[in-house]
């Protein structure tokens, strides 16, 4: 089990501070696998007769033989491969948790497909950015991990969003790296609406696919004084309201894919995939917007996510 730690405070007045823990299981396997560019076989079996190994001057083969029935018996309790050297299928999740980093806006003057006009300074190929639209109670977001880049432009590998796509005219777009250690919501104000993103990716070599979850230790606050959890399925400014939105559309389990929703203190469904899948992105928008009733102080609370395959 390995554990993320991010978390930041910074008090000034109606500041909020955001701290975030993050979990997740990664599973590093080895094992060998016969491919090409059309086909893979994860183990080979020879029903009768050959060796472990077998070759000439133009083939090399390792192989089992079988005089046995061979199949898999299985119950609620356990399961057998066998007959000789059954096939051992070693299924892995990889989870990457991707904070957007406030404190690196860049004004977005163009995009074109997934070509985005930005200043280019530290931005490096591989890193994650998120391109965000119109910053604010109605922003529209966009992930991606980036290609190239050129001089004045960066070519990210896909943009990822949550239904809506993000289309720039140049004013209030912006792009930030998502290579925060800690969110931090900055200076609120009772006419405005602070916002954030939570990214994550997700590699599984599993049939069933994967679910993330959140939940909290408790309520947004400074010492007895809270912002208050989402409600009415939409946060408001100036309403005294907390919450988040998924970029998942899919979900079951919750109300985050189509409504501004309340972090609890029991997990809750924010992504998930039915099937094997590889770089799976999905991200959370959240939001904060105090009202005049909110008492001054440096609010924060504890969020854990956690990524864990359909088994």
């Amino acid at each position: 089990m390995v554990y993320f730690f991010c978390k930041g405070e910074d008090i000034m007045k109606r500041v909020i501070s955001f701290i975030c823990v993050g979990f997740f299981l990664s599973v590093s396997i080895s094992h060998a696998q016969m491919t090409s560019t059309n086909f893979q076989i994860r183990w080979d079996s020879i029903n009768t007769g050959g060796s472990d190994t077998a070759s000439s001057a133009t083939y090399g083969l390792r192989g089992t033989a079988e005089t046995g029935a061979a199949g898999n018996i299985s119950s609620s309790s356990y399961q057998i491969d066998q007959g000789y050297r059954g096939g051992v299928f070693d299924q892995l999740i990889d989870f990457s948790l991707l904070i957007q980093n406030q404190s690196d806006e860049r004004v977005v003057t163009g995009l074109s497909g997934s070509v985005i006009t930005v200043s280019v300074t530290s931005i490096s190929v591989g890193d994650y950015v998120v391109l965000v639209q119109d910053k604010g109670e109605s922003q529209v977001s966009s992930i991606g991990q980036v290609l190239s880049v050129g001089a004045s432009t960066i070519t990210v590998d896909a943009l990822k969003d949550g239904g809506t796509a993000v289309v720039v005219d140049g004013a209030n777009d912006y792009l930030y790296l998502l290579d925060g250690t800690s969110i931090d919501m900055g200076e609120l104000s009772i006419t405005d609406m602070s916002t954030a993103i939570l990214a994550w990716e997700v590699s599984i070599d599993n049939p069933n696919g994967y679910v993330v979850q959140i939940l909290e230790d408790g309520n947004f606050r400074s010492g007895a004084a809270v912002i208050t959890d989402v409600s009415d399925g939409t946060v408001s400014i100036g309403a005294d309201e907390y919450g988040g939105k998924s970029s998942d559309t899919t979900l079951s389990d919750s109300t985050f894919d189509t409504a501004d929703s309340a972090i609890t203190t029991s997990f809750q469904e924010i992504a998930t995939e039915s099937a094997a899948v590889f770089e799976s992105r999905n991200f959370l928008t959240l939001k904060v917007a105090p009202s005049s009733s909110n008492t001054t102080g440096s609010y924060a609370h504890t969020v854990s996510i956690i990524a864990s395959g359909n088994y």
